[in-house]
């Protein structure tokens, strides 16, 4: 009888492979462990993924597609824009420090010498987040709310603000994880400098001419 795969299955697989590789890393975890985690067999994992890298493609489309979808999707979630791009940096800055992107960024990197993993992951994955945000941008110059210029420029000049040298501490060890306080300083700082480079000026309201009857005489 032919096995019936289903996306809920997937999901499930995919859910127990990202806590697994995060615990022990990609290198130690067979595809026999994670079959018996799951509690089947490896023709039935075979049966989802050709291979354990096919596996942790999945893994991280996943993890990074569903994080991204929600913070890009409800940009500007504010309509204070200003306010908007502190909500954005704060949270691309704690999602970039948390644990489980850091063990993804480690595993793909680790990969040997002639693994198109890193460039797939990057191209498919990485990449078209960027853009989604460079669109969100580009929408914003065409509403007049930010000065009209390149958006993937402008993307990249918001991430650089926002970057500072946060992942190379906490890929190094030098800071456990995001610190609360620090973050939003630097989500607010971030958004304060890129106003300064791409906001508008608000147009002050002309003022009235005084009606005959409120003229002093």
């Amino acid at each position: 009888m032919a096995r019936v795969r289903t996306e809920e299955k997937r999901d499930e697989i995919v859910k127990i492979a990202a806590e697994l590789f995060e615990k022990h890393g990609f290198e130690r975890c067979s595809m026999a462990a994670l079959s018996e985690r799951l509690g089947g067999s490896k023709a039935t994992l075979y049966g989802y993924f050709s291979s354990k890298e096919d596996l942790l493609r999945a893994v991280l489309d996943c993890e990074v597609a569903k994080d991204a979808d929600h913070v890009i999707r409800d940009f500007p979630a504010k309509e204070d824009l200003r306010e908007s791009l502190i909500l954005l940096g704060t949270a691309y800055l704690n999602k970039r420090m948390s644990p489980l992107p850091l063990a993804n960024f480690r595993m793909v990197a680790n990969q040997p010498a002639g693994s198109t993993m890193g460039k797939d992951f990057y191209l498919n994955i990485i990449r078209p987040n960027f853009q989604r945000l460079a669109n969100k941008l580009e929408e914003l110059m065409d509403q007049g709310k930010l000065r009209r210029a390149d958006p993937e420029v402008a993307m990249m000049h918001w991430k650089g603000l926002c970057d500072w040298d946060f992942f190379e501490q906490r890929l190094l060890g030098a800071i456990e994880g995001p610190d609360p306080v620090v973050v939003k300083n630097v989500a607010t700082l971030a958004a304060d400098a890129f106003l300064k480079l791409y906001g508008v000026e608000e147009k002050a309201e002309p003022k009235k001419a005084a009606s005959a009857k409120s003229s002093p005489r």
